[in-house]
């Protein structure tokens, strides 16, 4: 997994840092202290995140992990409101539940277990949510090819630096893994992170937690389609909720920036 993480950040951090230049998406004009905050967000945060998250799955069931990362979008409208004084809707209040309730079922229920994980598993969340809201810092008047390619290149360091000191520094083996590398630096790292950081300064840090719950949806439905997995009646109605959470928050009483308004 260390082996995996390294390179596919380093993969991921050159193909962004070539893609910024291309586009002349430099430094120039961004302030000191928001590319300070985007370098911190890959050396420490991303690897932080990553790092309880797979150390907890060591210990407890895969569904109470999470789960328990899945608090993560009420952590961000709550933080939200403390530090931007962004209020919370009835809408997205309703939508926090439903999502929730939605990811619970879409995991396939949850066995609780206790274990040295827990620590990790409480841990990851917490260390997302502050991810998300430094990104919201950041991202105001950043280029977003510029602040994935500091992510993610950041990320790297980060990441190449712990599997050096491991001894598990090697290159992949044959063709279908650099293949398998390549496609996952590109996909969900470079494409999906970079996307994620874009919007932020559209829809704010709330809605945008809030909409990353559509990803055990998407994993579900992967799983179906390419793995042969079958669908049960209970993870169908956690999808249906969870796309009702993103319908409520949707909801067109108000216009995103009246909902979430902040400095």
């Amino acid at each position: 997994m260390d082996q995996v993480l390294a390179f596919r950040f380093l993969l991921a951090g050159a193909g962004m840092a070539v893609i910024a230049a291309a586009t002349r998406q430099s430094v120039r004009g961004t302030s000191r202290r928001r590319l300070v905050a985007l370098v911190a967000m890959g050396l420490t945060g991303y690897s932080a995140q990553a790092f309880t998250f797979i150390y907890a799955l060591t210990s407890l069931p895969a569904s109470l992990v999470e789960l328990v990362l899945y608090t993560y979008p009420a952590l961000v409208a709550l933080a939200a409101w403390v530090v931007f004084r962004r209020r919370v809707t009835g809408a997205h209040a309703v939508a926090l539940l439903a999502s929730f309730g939605g990811v619970a079922l879409l995991v396939g229920g949850v066995r609780l277990a206790a274990g040295s994980g827990l620590f990790f598993a409480a841990a990851a969340p917490l260390l997302y949510t502050a991810y998300i809201l430094v990104g919201d810092y950041a991202m105001r008047g950043t280029p977003p090819l510029l602040a994935g390619a500091i992510v993610t290149c950041s990320a790297a360091v980060t990441f190449l630096a712990g599997t050096a000191v491991r001894g598990q520094l090697r290159p992949p083996a044959g063709a279908t893994a650099w293949l398998l590398l390549f496609a996952i630096a590109a996909i969900p790292t470079m494409l999906a992170l970079t996307t994620f950081l874009a919007g932020l300064p559209s829809v704010g840090a709330g809605r945008a937690a809030l909409l990353s719950t559509w990803e055990p949806l998407v994993t579900v439905a992967l799983a179906v389609v390419l793995l042969g997995d079958r669908f049960s009646a209970l993870q169908a109605l956690g999808g249906l909720l969870v796309l009702g959470s993103v319908a409520a928050l949707q909801w067109p009483s108000r216009t995103p920036a009246q909902a979430e308004s902040g400095p």
